[in-house]
């Protein structure tokens, strides 16, 4: 169902990290990372948390919000802006006077409101609940960003991926939409050997605080109808609530069987190409 979004689109948006490239032992390299920084029984219990994380025992999951200004883990509905619930890390249900009732895209800070978008996230929240520096755990995504480059068998191409794009682009413009700063980005697409399928790339995007001034720009500049535009990433709230928010269609790439949210302007997938 996937294909037949993008293919009936006149253009697609494409996330580039957790996109465009396949595997997720990068995340648990950069849990590796983070943990040297602990002491050895404090590593047995970032790597507990992180292991319930992965088996949707733990309230730090994909769609949630992270508080660091109080420790605890808010659902957030991405069309009405509410904060809905909260937990502790014992998975319980906290009553907070002081907190708001909503909080809106552009308000996350990535401190005090922290969206946990893709796989990137969860090891974050736990590094701070365990009181790890946000300057360390940019230190150690830094250095995991570095050693992906630098390793084996963390930055793979997605099998048919090339020549997909190849035929898609015939009939679909193509724009790279990342959080990447902009020679980050073309190193890692020329590596994967598709940057010439695309025709526009928008760095440093900042998303999801930012999202939707970049795609009313990819409106604008193609000259679209949002319904003609799709949106493909891996994270929910930076490429796939802001593009439904505008009335766009969002192809999420997800190993989730559920919807957080029911909408049929997106659909849910495990990889771009067979």
């Amino acid at each position: 169902m996937y294909k037949t979004l993008l293919e009936q689109a006149d253009v697609a948006i494409f996330d580039l990290d957790g996109t465009l490239y396949e595997g997720t032992d990068h995340f648990n390299l950069h849990v590796d990372n983070l943990k040297q920084q602990l002491e050895d029984e404090k590593k047995e219990q970032f790597q507990d948390i992180y292991n319930k994380i992965l088996r949707g025992e733990h309230p730090v999951q994909i769609g949630k919000i992270y508080d660091g200004l109080r420790d605890i883990v808010w659902s957030w509905d991405p069309f009405t802006e509410e904060l809905t619930e909260a937990r502790n890390w014992n998975n319980e249900v906290v009553t907070v006077k002081d907190a708001p009732n909503k909080i809106a895209a552009h308000e996350f800070d990535f401190k005090n409101w922290v969206p946990i978008g893709d796989g990137w996230w969860p090891p974050y929240a736990i590094a701070r609940h365990f009181g790890i520096s946000i300057d360390a755990i940019q230190a150690s995504y830094n250095k995991t960003k570095e050693q992906m480059a630098e390793l084996d068998g963390y930055l793979r191409q997605t099998p048919g991926l090339k020549e997909y794009l190849k035929e898609l682009k015939q009939n679909t413009r193509l724009v790279v939409c990342t959080n990447s700063d902009e020679v980050d980005a073309k190193r890692l697409l020329k590596f994967l050997e598709i940057d010439e399928h695309f025709e526009e790339l928008i760095p440093s995007a900042m998303k999801p605080v930012q999202t939707k001034k970049h795609f009313k720009y990819v409106l604008d500049h193609f000259d679209v109808k949002p319904e003609q535009v799709v949106s493909v990433g891996d994270n929910f709230m930076n490429e796939v609530a802001p593009a439904l928010q505008l009335g766009m269609k969002a192809v999420w790439l997800t190993d989730a069987k559920e919807k957080p949210v029911e909408n049929n302007q997106y659909v849910l997938t495990d990889t771009l190409a067979q």
